[in-house]
């Protein structure tokens, strides 16, 4: 990584811990609607993961959008109780679980510190999937909406892993992709795809949510984003 230019980062459990936010969220807005008298969280939880990544396998292939998960896998779990719920009743969940998102979210001011100095001598840039206004509100949460070159896959309408996304970052950057490192915590949405158009690539060996377990990966790897950036800091 000795070319290394520019810094593409993904947000969520990247630049912070967005599963432990999540998880918390998520048994909130639960007990706030009232489903823990249909069940308790735990079992919920257990429903709606298995039924996420069931979803998950179906948009690897094609049969289902990225776009359109959250609401599936609401509207599968909750139905498994004889609860009918319409996208209304989904907005309105996931409305009310971003309020405790952000209530949940604080900024790191070690790493803030890193990445101003990183600033200076790199271009830094996120590309992310995910709704506009959430994804802007979570980078103001964590003071970082003026360190970076901000791409949302609702605002750009591509969503990684395609390689048109990465793509265009670095046609609208006007940077090359052998001076590029992408980091990120997902092999499917981040590492794979960056790496098959040739760019650098850290992955952030942080588990999801969802996942049982961390994947096996043999790449370039750190636990936290901080030890990857210190590293450059000290190439400058």
């Amino acid at each position: 990584m000795e070319n290394i230019k520019n810094l593409i980062f993904d947000l969520d459990n990247t630049l912070y811990d967005f599963s432990s936010v999540w998880k918390l969220s998520n048994k909130l807005v639960f007990e706030y609607l009232g489903y823990d008298k249909l069940t308790t969280y735990e079992e919920f939880f257990k429903r709606y993961k298995r039924i996420n990544n069931e979803l998950v396998e179906k948009i690897h292939s094609g049969e289902l959008k990225i776009i359109d998960l959250r609401n599936e896998r609401l509207i599968a779990t909750l139905a498994d109780y004889n609860v009918k719920l319409t996208k209304e009743d989904c907005d309105y969940y996931y409305k009310k679980q971003f309020e405790f998102i952000l209530s949940a979210i604080a900024p790191n001011e070690e790493l803030n510190s890193i990445l101003e100095e990183l600033s200076h001598n790199y271009k830094l840039i996120i590309l992310t999937n995910g709704k506009s206004y959430e994804q802007r509100e979570k980078l103001k949460r964590l003071q970082l909406e003026n360190l970076f070159k901000v791409y949302i896959s609702e605002e750009v309408r591509i969503s990684k892993p395609k390689p048109q996304a990465f793509l265009n970052v670095l046609e609208n950057e006007g940077i090359k992709v052998e001076e590029t490192v992408m980091i990120g915590d997902s092999l499917f949405h981040d590492i794979e795809p960056a790496k098959k158009i040739g760019m650098s690539t850290c992955l952030v060996n942080r588990k999801w949510h969802f996942d049982d377990k961390r994947k096996e990966y043999n790449g370039y790897k750190v636990n936290n984003v901080e030890v990857f950036l210190e590293k450059l800091l000290k190439k400058k």
